[in-house]
């Protein structure tokens, strides 16, 4: 700690940051208490010796980032009128451009001004703006007036959640706002947006209108998100194609490319000074050239947008420059803890963002893993670390290249697993291939053409041409890697602890020849891991219980079975019909992997509309579903057919409820599929949403004696029906409510049927159809039912074992 004391209160720092985001509702309100006992601790520190001197300085550090969390969180304006849904008109600023895709266009705003409000006040604060068709052309910088509906960000409350709350928080959007027709948005005129805002638009529009006009859409699309970092013009296959890949960070401006700027803006410089004779005896070049290269790291950061993971990068960037001014590069790992505490003390929200997590967690690993695997690679082929040759240097490079990003992909993998649930199999060799073709011929050429495009337009198309050549390379290659079916796989997610383990298992393999203890340790955390493995197999493929997980999935359903033995069904998988938002891939698939499940067994389809279909498209592509289930009905929708053609593709067995007649045992849990009873009544195309709903696939789920209905969105006409044809066998201890809660089903005949002791109500929390309705709610509660809604509960969770039944949910 006295070798380092930069490391130490970095640590500290961050503890604060922690301590205030966990306990926010404990000590929003003593933000002056805090600061007013860090200047005592600074000044009690002037009194004491060294040793008490120093631990009185790391508290202060402690209690200093609990005061800068604190310091950044003010509460929104806007939150109570979103929370309320109501109707407002906003003048607001376009702060980027919009992301358009073919149902929807979005973007980031600064609302300026509340027109409802009787003082129709000013507002600072920014909104994530959607429109769903008409969208006007739109700057940054433009002025526009709507009339929109106001929304908080919320949740999917289920295990393995992404928390996109507290995501959009840190990007500091206080709430979302949409607008059905953008025809109706005004557009007064230009609005500033301040700086370094005005600067970076100044700079960003004639480079941004060269590109879209000298390229073809693609090309553009991707060295827009390298120079300007707009990532709104990649196609959800291209950012396919880097995510299987394991290149996804490519298309985000970082520390990989402000790294390779200042790389060879730091050779170039320093190869021109040392023309020079009198400056090389009279300067120290290597100080002058590290100097020298920050401007060319601040111009390219400026134009890349200064977006908040540009700044962070180039803070680090900056750092590792002025230790080399200083003379102290040897010494990294100071450098890297000085550059985290200039990070966090500007933005402490940075620690809970992915972006830095990700970048600091590849520096460590790197300053880390690098050294170990270049001393294994050269003690075993000593004759390649020769570096006095131009093959010898061309071999020492790659093989320093291979070190570090091999260091850097064992190092993130953990992290990658949590947030991305895919492993990258060619990440190593990709990353190698591509990085001299990014770093010395498509980056380079692209920002020359950047400088040139002001001073002479026909040499700065010229310089992007040759750039584009390069970017062609590139993507062959990219697209070469992405092209094997082995390329990368999904995978389960690690939980808290197990990413724990695989660090410590790292750090005691560091000193394992060092340590006696580390060797014991090892062989402890080989043991622990071992047992985890042991557990998750037992508790997804052998497992006693009946579990059944009604899914939070926004305006839809989603249940999963996991059955006695390891079996599981997905019945239904949510979706939107007016959003690119993948429910499949966003939520259901990270529940699935939270939970250490690979395979999807059983996949049901009530009926094909959205809310219960889109997100099974994900599923059958990635879970290796056997049996496809469903009532057989077709509707004309590119959603429905997407998955018709999944199935075909997979070779998934359908079954309709003919085949399902006599019911089917799984487990020891008995299904039954009560509706529809015309067996041979499928394959029809349907147009009204009513006879859709209608024709709803009914399951019944029994074990043990408890059962669980499954009635999709069927009405009351259909539950008349199904009253009539099946009677007392109706009878259920849990019913997922018709139709989200809507007054048009759940009646009363159909509830005294069923008698449910719980009613489990799947619906969006502020969702435009106003469900659950009033009515439903006093019927359960007529019927002597529990209610228990997921849009306020969270996901629900029945699980019967033995002759015990229970019921959990997860807010």
């Amino acid at each position: 700690m006295n070798k380092r004391p930069l490391i130490a209160a970095l640590s500290c720092f961050t503890g604060g940051i922690i301590a205030a985001h966990y306990s926010l509702h404990l000590l929003e309100d003593f933000i002056f208490h805090a600061a007013a006992f860090l200047v005592i601790l600074l000044l009690l520190a002037l009194f004491f010796r060294s040793r008490v001197r120093m631990y009185l300085i790391l508290i202060a550090f402690l209690l200093s980032g609990t005061v800068s969390y604190l310091n950044q969180y003010h509460p929104s304006q806007l939150m109570p009128l979103a929370i309320s849904c109501k109707k407002v008109t906003l003048d607001a600023t376009v702060l980027e451009p919009p992301r358009i895709t073919y149902k929807s266009a979005r973007m980031d705003v600064m609302v300026e001004r509340l027109h409802n409000s009787p003082e129709n006040f000013p507002i600072k604060e920014k909104v994530s703006l959607t429109v769903y068709k008409n969208m006007p052309p739109v700057n940054p910088g433009d002025m526009i007036c709507f009339s929109g509906r106001l929304k908080p960000f919320k949740n999917f409350n289920n295990p393995g959640r992404y928390d996109y709350e507290s995501a959009m928080k840190m990007k500091g959007l206080s709430c979302s706002a949409s607008v059905s027709d953008g025809s109706s948005i005004i557009l007064p005129g230009r609005s500033s947006l301040g700086f370094p805002r005005d600067l970076i638009e100044t700079l960003q529009r004639p480079i941004r209108d060269f590109l879209i006009t000298s390229l073809s859409v693609q090309d553009s699309a991707v060295y827009r998100a390298l120079i300007l970092g707009e990532r709104q013009g990649i196609s959800r296959d291209q950012r396919e194609m880097f995510n299987r890949t394991g290149l996804g960070h490519l298309l985000a401006v970082s520390g990989l490319h402000i790294g390779l700027i200042a790389w060879i803006s730091f050779f170039v410089i320093k190869w021109l000074l040392l023309r020079s004779s009198r400056l090389a005896l009279k300067t120290d070049i290597r100080k002058t050239a590290a100097f020298l290269t920050c401007i060319p790291v601040l111009a390219y950061s400026l134009t890349a947008g200064f977006h908040v993971s540009t700044q962070r990068a180039l803070v680090m960037i900056l750092a590792f420059l002025a230790s080399m001014i200083l003379g102290r590069e040897k010494d990294a790992w100071s450098t890297l803890a000085m550059a985290g505490l200039i990070i966090l003390l500007f933005d402490p929200f940075a620690l809970f963002s992915i972006s830095f997590q990700l970048s600091f967690t590849a520096v460590v690993g790197i300053l880390w893993l690098t050294p170990v695997f270049l001393n294994l690679i050269f003690s075993r082929f000593e004759s390649l670390n020769n570096g006095k040759t131009f093959f010898g240097r061309i071999i020492v490079y790659f093989i320093g290249l291979f070190a570090v990003t091999l260091s850097a992909t064992v190092f993130l993998l953990p992290l990658i697993t949590f947030y991305f649930h895919r492993v990258s199999c060619v990440t190593v060799p990709a990353n190698i291939l591509i990085m001299p073709v990014l770093g010395l011929w498509v980056l380079p050429l692209g920002l020359i053409s950047a400088a040139l495009i002001p001073v002479y337009a026909p040499a700065a198309d010229v310089c992007l041409q040759t750039g584009t050549w390069g970017l062609h390379v590139m993507m062959k290659i990219i697209e070469s890697f992405a092209d094997l079916s082995w390329s990368s796989f999904w995978t389960v997610t690690p939980n808290l602890f197990e990413i724990s383990v695989f660090y410590a298992l790292i750090f005691f393999m560091f000193f394992y020849r060092k340590w006696i203890w580390a060797r014991r340790t090892v062989f402890l955390l080989v043991i622990v891991i071992i047992a985890d493995i042991a557990f998750w197999t037992w508790k997804v493929r052998f497992n006693n219980c009946l579990e059944i997980t009604f899914l939070d999935v926004g305006q839809g359903n989603a249940a999963l079975v996991a059955f006695p033995g390891g079996k599981k069904m997905l019945i239904d998988g949510g979706g939107f019909s007016y959003s690119s938002f993948d429910i499949g891939s966003m939520v259901v698939a990270p529940f699935l992997w939270h939970s250490k499940i690979m395979t999807i067994d059983y996949l049901v389809l009530s009926h094909p509309h959205s809310d219960h279909m889109n997100g099974l498209v994900f599923i059958a592509e990635s879970f290796r579903p056997g049996e496809y289930w469903s009532n057989g009905d077709r509707v004309a929708t590119p959603s429905f057919h997407e998955l018709m053609n999944v199935i075909e593709s997979k070779g998934i067995k359908k079954m309709l409820p003919e085949d399902l007649a006599n019911g089917m045992l799984i487990g020891g849990a008995c299904i039954e599929v009560l509706h529809p009873l015309d067996r041979k009544g499928g394959n029809r195309h349907l147009k009204k949403a009513r006879d859709i709903d209608n024709r709803s696939l009914v399951l019944k789920l029994t074990y043990q004696g408890k059962s669980i209905l499954f009635p999709g969105d069927i009405s009351q006409m259909a539950e008349k029906g199904l009253v009539s044809s099946s009677g007392d066998s109706l009878r259920s201890h849990v019913l997922l409510c018709p139709h989200h809660g809507s007054k048009g089903s759940s009646s009363m005949e159909f509830l005294e049927s069923v008698k449910p002791d719980i009613c489990i109500i799947s619906s969006g929390e502020y969702n435009r159809f106003g469900f659950p309705h009033d009515q439903v709610l006093r019927r359960l509660q007529v019927a002597g039912s529990r209610v228990a809604r997921i849009d306020r509960h969270g996901a629900v969770r029945f699980t019967i074992c033995g002759n015990r039944a229970d019921v959990m949910t997860f807010h």
